[in-house]
């Protein structure tokens, strides 16, 4: 009996001794603040100020046939032909009948010389020769005066009018004027021959171009002498430079390593200096065969395709060989990437762009693809710079290490 009532005061006290519920103190707040700052500096630091060492590129423009070209080469533009223009006669040069760089047409006079003298001799003979035409005809009608006598006297003979002596005198005469009428035909064709070779001395002051093409230059000014062609191969008297344009290619040598991978016929794109932004089309015409020697490096022959005349021979130019031929639109510059700058986790195409030691990430619209190229079609633009194969953990606003 007593057992159970200590027991019960005891259970009665414990329960009065026992702490109630800790009221939350003012400094627990504080330090609940402070955990939070420092978990959001954590959190802040390991995602805003992580510094990423990353690999930058530019954006440019590129054509998307320089993603299928095998090989480059530089080269010159050489004419289908070309010539050296000399004067046939010397004499002073009075006149350029066109410009430089223009186009002629075969036998076109592209240069005067002075012709004082020919032309005097060309019109002298032309009198002489119209001498010799009246001389003929007076030939002529002696001729047919003496034909008509020799006739009548013939038959005046048989009626014994006159004596034998008188018809033999008009057999003279006849043959006198048919010898004459000889005399003077030759001296017509002489005449006409010297005159012929005047004209023809008057027209050699004149030169022409041998053939259809582009002057390329002159060789020669106003007033200079014009001198008789020299040795083969001579150039000292030449007047102008004509090159026939009608086909025009570019010369390239290319080492031996890479002729294998050259073939006839092949498709190239063409860029000349002097004509930034310019592309033309061509085709290997002539190169040499895999394993053939040469002396010195192989030579390989493009046709360029289109014509134009800004392209003069002796151009420097630069040849694309291609891989397949060129279709239609690849030789349009385009914003170009790389697909390893392409984020794709993002739900939409994406790429991270470098703004002031940070990555921004920005959303983009891609076109076509071109081997390991892609096309940005928007959002970015010529200059900007891109990160390629961003680390993992980069987001946008990452710090970055360049």
């Amino acid at each position: 009996m007593t057992s159970e009532v200590f027991s019960k005061e005891s259970a009665v006290k414990s329960a009065a001794e026992r702490p109630g519920p800790r009221k939350i103190q003012p400094m627990d707040w504080v330090m609940l603040a402070s955990l939070s700052v420092i978990i959001g500096i954590f959190v802040y630091t390991s995602k805003f100020t992580r510094e990423y060492s990353v690999n930058v590129v530019s954006v440019g423009l590129e054509c998307p046939y320089q993603t299928y070209t095998r090989y480059t080469a530089t080269g010159t533009v050489i004419a289908k032909r070309r010539a050296d223009v000399v004067a046939k006669v010397p004499g002073q040069l009075m006149e350029f009948t066109v410009e430089d760089g223009g186009m002629v047409e075969k036998g076109q006079v592209i240069a005067r010389l002075e012709s004082a003298d020919a032309l005097a001799r060309r019109d002298q003979a032309e009198a002489r020769h119209r001498l010799a035409i009246a001389g003929l005809e007076q030939a002529r009608e002696e001729l047919a005066e003496g034909r008509f006598n020799l006739a009548r006297y013939k038959k005046l003979l048989e009626m014994g009018s006159v004596s034998r002596s008188e018809y033999k005198y008009a057999e003279a005469v006849h043959r006198k004027a048919v010898s004459a009428l000889d005399a003077a035909e030759a001296l017509v064709k002489a005449e006409a021959a010297a005159m012929k070779s005047a004209e023809i001395a008057l027209d050699n002051t004149q030169v022409r171009a041998p053939f259809s093409g582009m002057i390329l230059k002159f060789n020669a000014d106003i007033g200079d002498m014009a001198a008789l062609p020299g040795p083969a191969g001579s150039t000292d008297s030449s007047i102008a430079t004509v090159a026939d344009v009608s086909v025009l290619s570019v010369e390239v040598e290319v080492p031996e390593s890479v002729i294998g991978e050259i073939r006839h016929g092949q498709s190239c794109v063409v860029d000349l200096e002097g004509l930034p932004g310019v592309h033309f089309t061509g085709e290997v015409t002539a190169a040499p065969l895999p394993g053939e020697r040469a002396r010195h490096q192989p030579l390989v022959r493009v046709r360029i395709i289109e014509g134009d005349p800004r392209i003069r021979p002796d151009m420097a130019a630069r040849v694309a060989f291609l891989s397949r031929p060129l279709s239609a639109g690849d030789d349009i510059p385009r914003i170009l990437v790389h697909s390893s700058v392409i984020v794709t986790g993002q739900g939409e195409p994406a790429v991270y762009l470098v703004r002031d030691e940070r990555a921004v990430l920005r959303s983009v619209r891609i076109g076509a693809r071109f081997h390991d190229r892609v096309e940005i079609l928007g959002g970015v633009s010529v200059g900007d710079r891109l990160i390629a194969n961003p680390p993992k953990g980069m987001k946008n606003g990452s710090r970055l290490v360049l």
